[in-house]
């Protein structure tokens, strides 16, 4: 028998944390997608959205004019355009940031302005170059991913998979919050081996810790406000 984790549902339902979580990152998709750069603190908007990025704005916004990063975040919604030239076009025009962060974040953005076509596909996810991520965790033993096909394919599975538990979405949603949980569940289990067990209580549940990740945290405030008012 499964035994249920203690940590997401000592607190709180986890099936009404996954419906918050659901419904931020359709607050998220629907801002990226209204987001248009005109000031400094629209740049200011997006990387406050995007929970591993937002210790660059400073570095960004010294390195590259408003203009440009503008012309470059409407590339990323320019659906006329391949996945892959969107992301090109964005990581050979944003400077501040190393090739590696611009290509995720280029990434992040795109799954949440069509989250219905592109998955969220960052190093965490699958690192194509080593063959790692939070995908390969869940993978059968024998099973390894050699190409963006393999990728695909994995990610069709996947989402039949979690269809049958429940979690159909027209969307790529489904398999963000999978994949980003199991990426927080490795952390937590590593973090664990190397400190004093006494401080896991201290530690923000994973479900919690998932939609951090995902950049989630302002649009979640929005949520819950509107519930409590409902």
């Amino acid at each position: 028998m499964l035994d249920r984790d203690i940590n997401n549902t000592k607190n709180e339902d986890p099936k009404k944390s996954l419906s918050l979580i659901l419904d931020a990152m359709k607050l998220k998709s629907d801002f990226l997608k209204s987001l248009e750069i005109r000031r400094e603190e629209d740049i200011k908007g997006l990387f406050d959205s995007l929970f591993h990025f937002k210790k660059f704005y400073n570095q960004v916004i010294e390195a590259t004019p408003i203009s440009v990063f503008s012309q470059a975040y409407s590339t990323l919604k320019d659906s006329s355009l391949s996945y892959d030239e969107r992301v090109s076009k964005f990581v050979s025009t944003v400077k501040g940031l190393d090739v590696k962060d611009a290509k995720d974040m280029a990434k992040e953005i795109i799954h949440f302005i069509e989250p219905e076509k592109f998955p969220l596909w960052n190093r965490w996810i699958w690192n194509e170059e080593k063959n790692s991520g939070s995908l390969t965790y869940v993978l059968k033993d024998d099973v390894s991913l050699k190409s963006e096909q393999d990728f695909f394919k994995a990610l069709s599975e996947l989402r039949s998979i979690l269809d049958i538990f429940g979690l159909d979405l027209p969307n790529y949603y489904g398999t963000s919050i999978f994949l980003v949980y199991a990426y927080v569940r490795y952390l937590d289990y590593t973090t664990h081996l190397a400190i004093d067990k006494k401080v896991a209580g201290l530690l923000p549940t994973h479900l919690s810790t998932t939609a951090l990740v995902l950049g989630l945290k302002p649009f979640l405030k929005v949520v819950k406000y509107a519930h409590s008012r409902a």
